[in-house]
């Protein structure tokens, strides 16, 4: 359908795609589509092009058109030069462009806007690396057609040409007017004092040809969400799920892997197992998958490659450093890797088993870390208090806010799973006798774990046992959902920890929890948390912000317990939230800015935007579907 009710504009309106033309000049002025074809007003209203920019075609930047028609579905412009654009909307999701006459080799260009998160592009052939001489360039890049353009909370559109001459390059942009130095926690590292305010950059595409054209075709075109298919999915209560799974995997532009964000690649990274564990579920049927499992394992074989340090311990500090040193600061990254490893292996076993030498290596180092032969692995920090010197540097688990050290739960639950899925895979390709040093060491582990981490005051699982001997306890929910999923904590005695722990989040106030799961249900002492009172105080960012990504442990264990109804009732919460609002704030929007981290009253209290926000809705599967996943341990 076309809108001609302006004398300025026309328009291309569908629940799908929607686009206005700017009849003086022929370029597109608004772009906006909705994957899902469910919130009409959203994409009719929020332009993902900068406004007065839109996309500008080579053609008309020096002569514009003197001839327009405008009919039911097609816009056309003519130049006095006589080189012409057609634009033909042939369905809801589809347009497409036909330029004719004088082609430049500069097709056309056009510059996202910066009130969006910068899209991820996904592309068939790995992208290649340009120069820049741009100093406001992050990454510059050439992409071959097709290619997928992901916009976080719209969806994603494909381009494709039938000229093998037409290819795509992306330049990342920061903003002149958003540049400057962010001093932050301590300055120590440059994730924060980097410039400022990456996410109000821009995502820079210009289309060319590698000759001269007398004509060239491009079709742009809405895709479906792209999520994997379960049962049930019919259901408008699954919506935010559709919406938001593949905004989980933002590709890094150098590296061709996924990390926190299109700016911080994954590579030996502390989260790398949530990508294995959303990756076990895919859509087949969906070419993009396989793009991005593609993508993923490079991302772990760099990881064993260029992150492994001598003793087997797997670090992005060692990333193209030196690796010979001692421990890094990321001490579930080792774990991580391993898991990730594994997870391949369901799709790739030759892959896995290329690289099992390292995974050995990394699970030595692993079985290295019980100094006292308790079965319990120790972290090299102390954990007395947070800031507490140590020669190994910051200490640092996923959990970065607290002092988190010695026997550290989450590093624990993570070393434990690693070393069970290793054993496994040991086993699944006839190397048993291998497995035995490991399973010995798990045998240990469970015999010895809870009551190392029971703390009988609170009758829940401290988050760790610092140095001194003190138990460190703030009410932790993944200290509690993470030993029943990985199957340590029995089912009854989590199930009465999981209540206790929903009693204490109704008293102070998460009412029905929509934002996400808290960490910690008790505030964290100063002692034992960063001192920054916009990212420590009580309520903000991780002491007792909510957050999607710790949803994933917490639901899955609250069903596998037999809590379903009331788990049902959060998950729809949480669902609805991802369905009908952003969450997705992009790069670095400015610290307690970000929204991958919720007050309790919605108010984001984030920093550098976390995809792992989005691990919550594997509970969908592992949870609400019982479906088999290695995340979860579902003992007869």
């Amino acid at each position: 359908m076309t809108e001609n009710n302006h004398p300025k504009y026309a328009s291309f309106n569908s629940d799908f795609l929607s686009v206005t033309f700017n009849k003086e000049t022929g370029a597109i002025a608004f772009l906006g589509i909705e994957s899902g074809g469910r919130d009409r007003d959203k994409h009719a209203s929020f332009n993902l092009t900068i406004p007065a920019y839109g996309a500008v075609f080579g053609a008309f930047k020096k002569a514009l058109p003197t001839k327009q028609e405008i009919t039911d579905g097609r816009v056309f412009f003519e130049n006095e030069k006589g080189s012409s654009i057609s634009y033909n909307m042939t369905d809801a999701h589809t347009m497409k462009i036909e330029l004719k006459n004088s082609v430049a080799s500069d097709i056309f260009s056009t510059r996202f806007s910066v009130k969006t998160a910068p899209p991820t592009i996904w592309t068939k052939a790995q992208p290649k690396k340009l120069k820049s001489n741009n100093p406001l360039t992050i990454f510059k890049t050439r992409f071959t057609l097709p290619l997928i353009v992901h916009f976080p909370d719209f969806g994603r559109i494909e381009i494709s040409s039938p000229s093998s001459e037409v290819y795509c390059v992306e330049e990342l942009q920061l903003s002149r007017d958003f540049t400057g130095i962010e001093l932050g926690y301590k300055n120590y590292s440059f994730n924060h004092n980097r410039m400022h305010a990456l996410h109000y950059g821009s995502s820079f595409l210009t289309f060319k040809s590698s000759k001269p054209l007398e004509s060239v075709e491009l079709t742009f075109k809405v895709m479906d969400e792209c999520y994997p298919h379960f049962e049930g999915e019919d259901d408008p209560r699954y919506d935010g799920l559709k919406r938001n799974w593949l905004n989980s995997f933002a590709l890094n532009r150098e590296l061709f892997d996924m990390g926190d964000n299109i700016y911080f690649h994954g590579t030996g990274h502390l989260s790398m197992q949530m990508k294995s564990d959303l990756l076990q579920f895919v859509n087949e049927d969906d070419e993009q998958f396989k793009i991005i499992r593609k993508a993923f394992e490079g991302q772990i074989e760099r990881s064993f490659k260029e992150c492994q340090a001598h003793d087997g311990e797997v670090s992005v500090s060692y990333f193209r450093k030196e690796k010979e040193k001692g421990f890094g600061c990321a001490v579930d990254s080792t774990p991580g890797a391993i898991i990730s490893l594994v997870g391949i292996s369901n799709w790739n076993l030759p892959f896995a088993k290329r690289l099992l030498p390292n995974a050995l290596k990394a699970a030595d180092y692993l079985l290295s870390r019980d100094i006292d032969d308790d079965g319990i692995f120790e972290s090299p920090f102390p954990g007395d208090y947070m800031g507490q010197p140590s020669e190994f540097g910051q200490q640092c688990n996923w959990w970065d806010n607290f002092a988190f050290g010695h026997k550290d739960i989450y590093f624990n639950y993570l070393c434990h799973r690693a070393l069970r899925e290793l054993c496994g895979l040991l086993k699944r390709i006839r190397k048993g006798s291998v497995a035995e040093k490991y399973q010995k060491q798990l045998e240990k582990f469970d015999k010895n774990f809870f009551n190392t981490f029971y703390n009988p005051e609170s009758t829940l699982m401290s988050g760790w046992i610092s140095r001194n001997g003190k138990h460190h306890d703030y009410m932790f929910t993944f200290a509690v959902s993470m030993g029943i999923d990985e199957g340590l904590i029995p089912d009854k005695e989590g199930k009465r920890m999981l209540l206790l722990l929903l009693d204490e989040m109704k008293k102070e106030g998460y009412g029905d929890l929509r934002y996400g799961i808290p960490g910690n249900a008790k505030p964290v002492a100063q002692e034992d948390t960063i001192d920054w009172p916009c990212m420590s105080d009580w309520g903000q960012y991780e002491n007792g912000g909510l957050s999607g990504m710790n949803g994933f442990h917490f639901l899955t264990s609250m069903y596998k317990v037999g809590l379903e109804s009331e788990a049902n009732e959060i998950f729809k919460a949480i669902l609805n939230t991802y369905e009908t609002q952003f969450t997705h704030s992009g790069l670095m929007p400015g610290y307690v800015s970000s929204v991958d981290w919720r007050t309790k009253n919605g108010v984001p209290c984030g920093y550098n935007y976390l995809a792992d926000n989005y691990y919550f809705l594997l509970a969908v599967y592992t949870g609400k579907y019982k479906m088999p996943h290695p995340a979860v341990v579902r003992k007869k």
